[in-house]
């Protein structure tokens, strides 16, 4: 049987789609334009266009899992609700959607699609990881590169940076595990940092200062904003900075074991392994 991943060129679903090929797993990967890198199989799917909806299931009959990753849209139900039944109808018996650390189900747009999960009834793991390690190498990598600079609007809260390889591994394992996990899991990096302490890292790694610029909620909505994201969804995520700054990730860190999924993989490795990005030429 088969695992489709949607998203599948994107950060954590390639990586995924590595471990469930090395592990002899049928997968099949979306794209918006249809191509995968080699060895995978793609085809065309785009969350805002639902002709596309049926592309996977008429290119592979066997699919039986989905991975889930959804648009950075407010509406979003609206649009990964109705593929979630089609796929039901189509024979998909677990779902593993990637949301995020502090949505709870019905919360905002990915909480909405937590739930529909909940209420449809089917088998399910919610994956919510907290910040990527990997954000420092895009979202940052100009201004620690030319400006020696951090900013996040986290204040002096604290937050469990976590890799793209530790939130694959905990989807490879809902998905493969015998029995569905039916709950959602906080994913979580090894360590708690604040993002002082991050600058005061990737100084000693670099070897120049490296400072932190601690923003308002209204600051740091303008700078999502500045990526493309609507002005609705970049409140949103200030919104996820501010309750960091609050203590809520490290909450989640120390919630129960059962409730959370702590990565193998340290903030101090992946600056280590990527100290190059930063380095001025």
């Amino acid at each position: 049987m088969t695992t489709l991943i949607t998203g599948g060129t994107g950060k954590t679903g390639l990586a995924l789609a590595k471990l469930l090929h090395a592990a002899n797993r049928p997968v099949l990967l979306t794209s918006r334009a249809g191509k995968g890198p080699e060895p995978f199989k793609a085809v065309k799917f785009d969350w805002l266009d639902k002709t596309t909806y049926e592309n996977p299931f008429n290119a592979d009959p066997k699919i039986d899992r989905v991975y889930i990753v959804i648009p950075a849209i407010i509406d979003t139900l609206s649009y990964v609700g109705p593929f979630i039944d089609l796929a039901v109808s189509k024979g998909v018996k677990r779902f593993v959607l990637l949301s995020a650390s502090q949505v709870e189900p019905g919360d905002g747009p990915l909480g909405k699609v937590h739930k529909h999960l909940l209420d449809i009834g089917v088998d399910y793991t919610v994956l919510r990881p907290t910040w990527f390690q990997e954000n420092f190498a895009t979202n940052f990598y100009i201004s620690i590169r030319e400006y020696n600079q951090i900013s996040s609007g986290t204040g002096e809260g604290c937050i469990a940076f976590v890799s793209v390889a530790d939130i694959a591994q905990a989807a490879f394992e809902a998905l493969t595990a015998e029995k569905s996990p039916n709950k959602d899991l906080v994913v979580l990096g090894p360590d708690l940092y604040s993002y002082d302490e991050v600058a005061k890292l990737l100084s000693s790694i670099l070897g120049r200062e490296i400072t932190h610029k601690k923003n308002s909620t209204e600051e740091t909505a303008k700078i999502y904003a500045g990526f493309g994201l609507s002005p609705e969804y970049a409140n949103v995520l200030a919104d996820l900075e501010a309750n960091a700054a609050k203590g809520k990730e490290v909450e989640l860190f120390n919630s129960s074991a059962d409730k959370k999924f702590i990565g193998k993989h340290t903030l101090l490795e992946y600056f280590k392994a990527n100290r190059e990005l930063w380095i001025k030429a």
